[in-house]
């Protein structure tokens, strides 16, 4: 029976997908950025694109690697949200 089991587990991790996961991914986009290009606010968009998937699995990915999301007012209504890098989202002098 455990031959069986171990043959199961076997073709199991065979078939898992060779992409690896998200986290890795985006770190190894942003780290290939340009370190100019690094330190900005980013759209959704941007990741979407760069990851090839929606921003609903991208965006737990990014508030765990502590960046934040924020809003840009307009007093026509609209509004433009970005997302902050670690780096730049702590502005006060005791982070």
């Amino acid at each position: 029976m455990s031959a069986y089991i171990k043959q199961l587990q076997r073709m199991a991790a065979a078939s898992l997908p060779a992409t690896p996961p998200l986290q890795k991914r985006f770190m190894d986009w942003y780290v290939s950025l340009p370190e100019v290009t690094r330190h900005r606010p980013f759209s959704m968009i941007e990741f979407e694109q760069a990851l090839g998937t929606q921003g609903k699995y991208i965006s737990p990915v990014l508030l765990k690697l502590g960046w934040q999301r924020k809003r840009r007012w307009s007093s026509q209504g609209q509004y433009h949200r970005y997302w902050v890098p670690p780096a730049l989202a702590c502005t006060k002098p005791s982070c």
